[in-house]
């Protein structure tokens, strides 16, 4: 029940991203859950308010495939005025194919991003994975695919793209124990027909047990845009740390 509830939320809302750690089929068999939350409020010299708050519901047959779906947003405002509005979600299916290690993923997502300029984008998307195993290093995961990306900005200029692009990406996970555990994920997503425009995200995150179900999450985001709306700068810097509880 938990589940339907949480998965309706992510439908009724349909915009962003939990955790950047690789799924894989038999990690969670069955419904789960994750819920994540930040926060920070600065009173007297500096006025800062920041919220963010995310959810991803899955369901893992523990055979086969997996399907999961986050959602998450952040808003703040620094001296009363409005510095982060953001949503992002996003839905995905893994299946095996033909071998346990290939996998067949078909995703769809959607953002807006205030500050970016980007009142909505959307994409569609499928590829492959291929995951290696190993007990003492970690896994490793390789994806090569393509999406089409639509793209409505609030400037006047260029207001509408609509890409083609080609989806490769490098992520690894290694488990240290039930307590911690560090992933990393690359993408390169170079436009199809103008390779000079490409989009180059790298994550890096450390999650910890805290108490039970409850963990802290350290990610720290690098990303690239070659091409953004008019006005906004090509480089993006993050660092996030939050609260993840499991059910």
């Amino acid at each position: 029940m938990k589940f339907f509830i949480l998965f309706f939320l992510y439908i009724i809302n349909l915009y962003a991203i939990i955790t950047i750690a690789p799924v894989e089929i038999g990690d969670e068999p069955g419904f789960s859950g994750k819920l994540q939350g930040s926060f920070e409020t600065k009173r007297g010299n500096t006025d800062v308010d920041n919220y963010s708050a995310g959810i991803r519901a899955a369901y893992d047959d523990n055979k086969t495939y997996v399907l999961w779906g986050d959602f998450t947003f952040s808003y703040g405002k620094a001296s009363g005025e409005l510095n982060t509005n953001k949503t992002y979600s996003h839905l995905r299916y893994i299946h095996t194919f033909y071998t346990k290690p290939l996998n067949s993923e078909t995703y769809l997502q959607t953002e807006m991003n205030e500050f970016t300029k980007v009142k909505k984008r959307f994409l569609a998307g499928t590829g492959l994975r291929y995951h290696i195993e190993n007990d003492t290093y970690g896994n490793l995961y390789l994806g090569l695919g393509g999406f089409y990306e639509h793209i409505a900005y609030t400037t006047s200029v260029d207001p509408l793209e609509k890409n083609l692009r080609v989806n490769s990406y490098i992520a690894y996970k290694k488990q240290f124990s039930k307590e911690s555990k560090i992933s990393y994920v690359g993408y390169f997503q170079p436009n199809i027909e103008h390779t000079s425009d490409y989009i180059l995200s790298n994550g890096v995150e450390l999650e910890v047990l805290v108490y039970k179900k409850l963990f802290v999450n350290f990610v720290f985001y690098y990303d690239i845009d070659t091409k953004p709306a008019i006005g906004v700068k090509k480089e993006d810097i993050t660092q996030k740390t939050s609260f993840i509880y499991k059910f």
